[in-house]
């Protein structure tokens, strides 16, 4: 009889905890984040107890699905009220936990068989390296059509900024692929990355002043000040569907994307950096603004108005944070009410003429 390989999640008998927690942070993605379950829960290894799947629902829209709703064994979800961006959702999939790691996946990443026999192999790899794990491991991706994808980000800076708008937006955050080898990296993409929970305690979490887009740099910079490497790992591949970068920006997500870009540099880059790049954005800002009004893009021109305001109030220190970056890009794109509207907003059909009735606002960004 031929013997079969045994793997670390071969044991018969459940641990007492986890390895590894998948955790999936949805957005009004049930279709993709239920497909990515059911081949996930089909796993032997989240079968056994080796691995569990926490899905984290930040206050999707309609009916959750039923096989998340009643999940298989070693699948939960936490449903959240209020839609906190993708790093308190991390948070909050991390905070439900005891694994000793964690492997971000987003919703639209199709992960093939094997993908967590894969990681568990590369995890007992990683705890025996003589000088310790590294912190984060960013595993490869590739498009719909089998052709590679960046993962590996280029490190952020002033000088990269003044560059990048020669660089197609395709690859603007990231390396060149020419330059990306596996082993150290300045920081890697949180669509499928493997990380290491003793980082995320102790460093209280993924940093959720950042509602979307820099945050897995952000990340990636506090692991490497803390003395943990991050590393690309290619020998793990996974398909991830609809990138930010190959996606349109809308006027909401440009407004949410540079407040993102302007607080990494407020925390993480040198003061006079980051001066200066509220001073381009504030540029940028006011030209751009200036030829979509022109263009009757009114949508555009309210958001980077909207921009310009951001680059002051995150120089002073006011800016929002976390949900509230959604609410402003939210209030900023919105078409203002008509004159007639106002003019019934202000004065009831039952007011006296000329004297205004107090009215109530009702806030309806959800």
């Amino acid at each position: 009889m031929t013997d079969v390989p045994r793997t670390p999640t071969d044991p018969m008998t459940a641990p007492a905890a986890p390895t590894l927690a998948v955790v999936i942070v949805n957005f009004n993605s049930w279709s993709d984040t239920s497909r990515l379950v059911r081949g996930l829960a089909g796993e032997a290894a989240v079968a056994s107890g080796h691995c569990e799947v926490v899905v984290v629902d930040n206050a999707s829209d309609g009916p959750i699905p039923p096989e998340l709703a009643n999940p298989a064994a070693n699948v939960r979800l936490i449903p959240r009220a209020r839609n906190g961006g993708f790093a308190a959702g991390v948070n909050a999939g991390w905070r439900a936990s005891s694994s000793r790691w964690l492997l971000l996946l987003n919703p639209d990443v199709v992960a093939g068989p094997g993908l967590i026999g894969r990681i568990l192999g590369r995890i007992e790899e990683l705890e025996g390296r003589p000088g310790g794990a590294p912190g984060i491991v960013g595993f490869g991706l590739r498009n719909a059509d089998g052709s590679r994808q960046p993962s590996v980000g280029a490190a952020p800076g002033l000088a990269r900024s003044l560059r990048e708008p020669l660089i197609p937006r395709t690859r603007r955050k990231y390396q060149a692929a020419w330059r990306t080898k596996a082993g150290p990296v300045p920081w890697v993409t949180g669509a499928c990355a493997l990380v290491d929970a003793r980082l995320l305690r102790d460093l209280g979490g993924m940093d959720d002043d950042f509602f979307l887009y820099y945050e897995e740099v952000a990340l990636c910079q506090s692991a490497r000040s803390l003395g943990r490497a991050v590393e690309y790992d290619p020998t793990v591949e996974v398909v991830h569907l609809h990138p930010l970068q190959n996606r349109a920006v809308t006027p909401k997500m440009r407004v949410i994307t540079r407040h993102s870009k302007l607080l990494y540099f407020r925390k993480h880059r040198p003061a006079w950096e980051f001066r200066s790049l509220s001073v381009l954005v504030a540029v940028e800002a006011a030209v751009r603004g200036a030829w979509a009004s022109l263009r009757g893009e009114a949508a555009a021109a309210r958001a980077w108005r909207a921009v310009g305001g951001l680059s002051r109030t995150v120089r002073a220190g006011t800016a929002p944070r976390g949900r509230a970056v959604l609410e402003l890009a939210v209030a900023a794109v919105a078409a203002p009410p008509t004159g007639a509207a106002r003019a019934k907003g202000k004065v009831g059909p039952k007011a006296t003429p000329g004297r205004r009735r107090p009215q109530l606002r009702k806030d309806g960004t959800r």
